[in-house]
């Protein structure tokens, strides 16, 4: 992990997060290749359901069809809790005072199950950013710090407390120093970015929530709203 925290406390938490009793309609998203297997995950929007799931397109993100595309295959790691991050000095003590005990992750790019070290991030801390690879510490591959605070754009704080059923919002830490910007979907086949979040009587627009689907395509599990209890990836 870039920050080199050992989140001990958040590996820890027991137990699959409890579902919404809320009936979404919106089916199970289906994406990963073969060699990726099971720890591979993608993130489907509410607002398109399966047909579009998280992609990589040069060195940006995209909504794809899903399928037997490596350009599909992340790994999520949750890194610590924010309250953990904040008391370690990585990020800011602000946002710990908002969301505490909300896990932050990293999603890291692993086409075929083979580790990058580029992790999804943003091109720049501002709202209305392009969603982007960026390089996010081990494995090396010699690429440069990014030049604006270093890695913290690829760390996204996964909101729990304002999730509905399997779907949540990502918070991009870099990017929330005065209020919540989160991962956006566009239209099917687009670019992904960052923006306000939008939460009108406490229900965040569809387009900023997110279901993380797990495992090979055609055998993918919708996992129950995630609060740290991912499966493990070695060596990171």
């Amino acid at each position: 992990m870039p920050l080199k925290v050992k989140a001990t406390a958040v590996l820890a938490i027991a137990g699959a997060a409890a579902m919404s009793a809320i009936a979404l309609s919106v089916p199970a998203a289906s994406a990963a290749t073969l060699h990726c297997g099971v720890r591979c995950v993608t993130l489907a929007s509410q607002s398109l359901g399966s047909s579009e799931v998280i992609a990589v397109s040069g060195n940006g993100s995209v909504l794809m069809a899903p399928g037997f595309n490596p350009r599909e295959d992340f790994i999520g790691l949750p890194v610590g809790t924010v309250a953990e991050l904040a008391q370690a000095g990585k990020i800011s003590k602000s946002l710990a005072a908002i969301y505490g005990q909300e896990v932050v992750y990293e999603l890291s790019y692993a086409p075929a199950g083979a580790l990058t070290g580029d992790c999804l991030g943003v091109a720049s801390p501002a709202s209305g950013a392009a969603v982007t690879l960026q390089h996010c510490g081990a494995p090396t591959n010699d690429q440069p710090t990014p030049s604006w605070e270093a890695q913290k754009g690829t760390l996204w704080i996964g909101v729990y407390r304002d999730h509905k059923g399997n779907f949540e919002p990502y918070v991009n830490v870099a990017a929330s120093t005065h209020g919540s910007v989160v991962l956006t979907a566009g239209a099917a086949g687009g670019a992904l970015k960052i923006k306000f979040m939008s939460d009108v009587a406490g229900k965040v627009a569809s387009n900023q929530m997110w279901e993380s689907v797990i495992g090979v395509n055609g055998q993918t599990t919708t996992w129950i709203t995630p609060t740290g209890n991912e499966p493990s990836w070695p060596g990171r």
